[in-house]
């Protein structure tokens, strides 16, 4: 599957330490192969099918799949991710 990723996505990465932009991008590496893979993987219940993405505990991933692409349109430290619940 290819991946894309929203710019401020991007932005927020790019702005991280060297070390925690190295592990989200292995993980992202990883939803390129199994997009709806088990582990720290879960389907949310929205309108439209999206998935959440935790990475080391630190960080969480929002992505949605359309066809052969997944779309990764959110990022955001866990904290903020557990008050967004319901309204993403």
């Amino acid at each position: 599957m290819r991946i894309k990723i929203e710019d401020r996505v991007k932005e927020f990465i790019r702005d991280l330490p060297g070390k925690d932009r190295r592990v989200i991008g292995e993980h992202i590496e990883r939803l390129s192969e199994h997009p709806g893979a088990t582990g720290n993987i879960k389907r949310l219940h929205t309108k439209k099918p999206r998935w959440r993405m935790h990475v080391s505990l630190k960080y969480t991933l929002f992505y949605y799949i359309d066809s052969d692409t997944v779309w990764i349109d959110k990022i955001m430290t866990i904290e903020q991710a557990h008050k967004k619940y319901g309204k993403i």
